[in-house]
């Protein structure tokens, strides 16, 4: 069986730490105003960018429970990626309207 220390403790400091430094970046990113939320285009690529943080801290869960033989744990968080990839599409098709 795998322990916390090889499982859980490398996700916990790749998507902390990692998320830490990804939440300081949008941070500065909003606040010195070179992504403009009032822009359809920067709004939609704001999306983008949170969409891809979550999508590879699911896709890294997802395998990770599977490697420990829980399948409805990798299951539900496929679920919740599959409602945010259909989110993402929602956002495009919304502000393909908009700008086309």
């Amino acid at each position: 069986m795998l322990d916390f220390s090889r499982t859980w403790l490398p996700y916990l400091y790749l998507y902390g730490v990692g998320g830490g430094i990804f939440i300081v970046g949008m941070i500065i990113i909003l606040r010195s105003r070179s992504l403009k939320q009032e822009r359809v285009r920067h709004n939609t690529w704001l999306h983008v960018l949170i969409f891809g943080f979550l999508y590879y801290m699911g896709i890294h869960g997802i395998f990770t429970f599977l490697a420990l033989s829980e399948p409805l744990f990798a299951g539900l968080i496929a679920v919740v990626i599959m409602a945010l990839i259909g989110n993402l599409i929602f956002i495009f098709q919304k502000n393909s309207k908009v700008t086309g």
